[in-house]
């Protein structure tokens, strides 16, 4: 019996192959990292070191090839990694305080130019495969940025804060100068993957990601533009994000599928945020999660 399929229907089922090729190659690299937890407050700090939370595109050097958090190899120039060793390595592929965008936009091409990497800082923060505590990996990684002797290769600066009101002094400070916050690593804990109080995030906002399902029309001033984004968090919870789009944004807004980054201030008892507000596009993507079907209306 021969079965008829229209073209349309082929296309989108050789598509549905691709996202699912596509989605498996980058499941199987996927590093498995150390994420922080937020700063709960009232800790002892003399237990823990403090640095600048850079606001970059997370690398994973795995002794051979950078990749991102998700798994997404990123195209560095050879004489880039030129001389690192074949021990992993976490850093932060920093472009400068405020310049997210850039850095994103340098580490997304698949050709890398180089001018545009030599704007790039590889600021090493931990040596995942380095047994020991948070303490003695800081000692790999001094040994390593000495051994490859390259000026964009940095070690993170590390110091120690004993008192909560210097703490908080500290960050504001450091957003005052452009900075996103604070990063608390714990001096006697191991390496570990997944979420841990053992690493903290000490930032004036919340932050996270949600993928983009569809838009709301906008009115009044905004009519015939989109009024904001219907999204989807990776725990599932939908909501819309008016606030914070551009109107450029809301003339041509982030891609259905596409996922975006928003801040908010605490969470409503339904697991929606409060107030929350766009923040930026993440052209790297995340993970996948479950979609429903939603009336896009530009």
């Amino acid at each position: 019996m021969h079965i008829h399929i229209s073209p349309k229907w082929r296309q989108l089922w050789l598509a549905a192959l691709l996202c699912c090729w596509v989605v498996l190659t980058h499941a199987s690299n996927k590093p498995a990292l150390w994420l922080a937890q937020k700063y709960p407050g009232g800790l002892d700090l003399q237990q823990y070191w403090v640095s600048e939370k850079y606001d970059g595109v997370r690398g994973y050097w795995d002794g051979q090839a950078l990749w991102t958090r998700q798994g997404t190899a990123i195209a560095a120039p050879a004489w880039y990694t030129a001389g690192w060793p074949a021990t992993p390595m976490e850093g932060e592929l920093w472009a400068g305080r405020g310049q997210f965008a850039r850095a994103q936009s340098i580490t997304s091409k698949a050709t890398p130019v180089d001018a545009d990497w030599q704007a790039l800082r590889f600021m090493v923060f931990d040596a995942p495969a380095t047994p020991g505590s948070f303490t003695e990996r800081l000692q790999a990684i001094a040994q390593f940025v000495a051994a490859v002797q390259q000026p964009w290769v940095q070690a993170t600066p590390q110091w120690r804060e004993t008192d909560e009101a210097r703490l908080m002094a500290q960050m504001r400070r450091m957003v005052r100068e452009g900075g996103e916050g604070l990063m608390l690593h714990k001096a006697s804990a191991i390496y570990r993957s997944g979420r841990s109080g053992d690493v903290l995030k000490l930032k004036p906002h919340e932050d996270a990601e949600a993928q983009v399902l569809g838009y709301a029309p906008g009115r009044g001033k905004y009519e015939g533009m989109t009024g904001a984004l219907l999204v989807r968090t990776v725990d599932g919870i939908d909501f819309k994000l008016g606030s914070g789009l551009s109107d450029a944004q809301r003339r041509d807004p982030p891609a259905i599928g596409s996922w975006v980054t928003y801040r908010y201030r605490g969470l409503h008892d339904s697991g929606k945020p409060r107030f929350a507000s766009f923040w930026r596009v993440r052209e790297e993507g995340m993970p996948p999660s479950p979609t429903a079907e939603v009336a896009s209306t530009p």
